[in-house]
């Protein structure tokens, strides 16, 4: 496998403009084997009480005003817990023993920017900007040039893939495609140079993949819809069997105008996101019961609801965990109750769990990357915050 930066510039030093080109090369990472992991992070700040509302905190009605739920509006979980009704994919996995839910979570990030949230949550330190890599990156750095790969469905490489010269990122191309002639005479050209003719050959596989992912969906956002980008993920999976983890990510979560219960601009992001865990999960089949997918984001919403219908940027809020991976149909959470008193700064749900446990649980249980690495590399500023046990299922000695 050639590296991007070399491919690129062999390819342009040959004259071949970039536009040709799929947006599309692969990342080293470590030993997984068959097992895959999804990261989708939900930018703008997903309201937690929004998608998992604690219906039967005595504080829950009162303090959410216009944004609380009926009583029978919404899926039920257990005694304290439902689920928004736009997430019934979500909802059957739970059931199934495929799906686990942590409230109350929260980077060690507290304040109220999204740039920084993000940064921390990407970069696994506990402030902004304290470092240009991400915590997979890392992983993919230390684990060299191995086959396994990684891919980022997204216009951009995010903060959390960077720090490997391996990770790279794809997007449909807002250019305009290439006819089937200019294909015939570049194969041709490059017949006699392996090196042009197999990055040639690979991309165009990789268009043809990501063809076959956007049918019918070709006039819809792809940075706004997880259920493209699902779509592109699992063709990518499925196509190679070295790819083990992919990132994806959408945008809109900033709820602070008219944020809606049954409708709205939260229902809207949490049906899509529903939609696309729900064909991820039918699209891989027997790859699904190898699957751990997490969906993060970068901050929760305040638990008031504001002058304009909305919720603002506030501090803890949901996780969700999917996959045939999982050891589900759990919600994960130290409660801290929505009394007034019980809130962070007389605003925010309250974090009592910090998101890195959860990131290092997957890591060591699931793509069985050592304490050692995770702790000296990934997450060098927490060894306090110990690797969640529990998250996914035991195989079989």
């Amino acid at each position: 496998m050639i590296k991007r930066r070399q491919f690129l510039k062999n390819v342009t030093a040959a004259g071949l403009g970039l536009q040709f080109l799929p947006r599309l090369s692969f990342a080293a990472t470590a030993g997984a084997g068959d097992r895959k992991f999804i990261l989708i992070i939900l930018r703008g700040g997903m309201d937690g009480l929004g998608a998992v509302p604690a219906h039967a905190d005595p504080g829950y009605a009162a303090l959410r005003g216009e944004l609380a739920f009926g009583t029978n509006e919404t899926l039920k979980l257990d005694g304290l817990f439902s689920l928004n009704p736009a997430l019934k994919n979500l909802h059957g996995m739970f059931r199934a023993g495929q799906a686990s839910i942590i409230h109350a979570v929260a980077s060690p990030y507290r304040s109220r920017s999204h740039f920084d949230g993000q940064d921390v949550l990407e970069s696994g330190h506990n402030t902004a900007l304290a470092g240009q890599t991400g915590w997979l990156g890392r992983l993919l750095s230390e684990a060299g040039e191995q086959e396994q790969t990684a891919i980022a469905l997204s216009h951009g490489i995010p903060l959390v893939l960077r720090g490997s010269q391996n990770g790279t990122s794809w997007a449909p191309s807002r250019l305009p495609g290439v006819d089937d002639d200019l294909i015939m005479r570049l194969k041709y050209l490059y017949q006699n140079d392996e090196m042009l003719k197999h990055s040639l050959e690979q991309a165009v596989m990789a268009d043809k993949i990501a063809s076959s992912a956007m049918m019918g969906n070709k006039k819809r956002n792809f940075r706004q819809n997880i259920a493209i980008s699902a779509g592109h993920a699992v063709k990518f999976l499925k196509a190679d069997s070295r790819l083990n983890i992919a990132i994806l990510e959408s945008y809109g979560w900033d709820t602070h105008v008219r944020q809606g219960t049954l409708k709205g601009p939260l229902a809207n992001g949490l049906r899509d996101l529903d939609r696309g865990l729900g064909l991820i999960k039918s699209g891989l089949g027997q790859d699904w019961g190898n699957t751990v997918i997490a969906v993060v984001t970068e901050f929760g919403r305040t638990v008031w609801v504001n002058g304009n219908g909305g919720s603002d940027h506030g501090t803890a809020g949901v996780a969700f965990l999917a996959g045939g991976a999982i050891n589900g149909g759990r919600i994960i959470a130290d409660w801290p109750g929505l009394g007034k008193q019980n809130l962070y700064q007389e605003r925010d749900l309250y974090p009592t769990t910090d998101i890195r446990a959860v990131f290092k649980g997957i890591l060591h249980d699931h793509l069985r990357v050592s304490p050692d690495v995770i702790e000296r590399k990934l997450f060098q500023d927490s060894t306090k915050i110990r690797a969640m046990d529990g998250l996914i299922k035991k195989r079989p000695a």
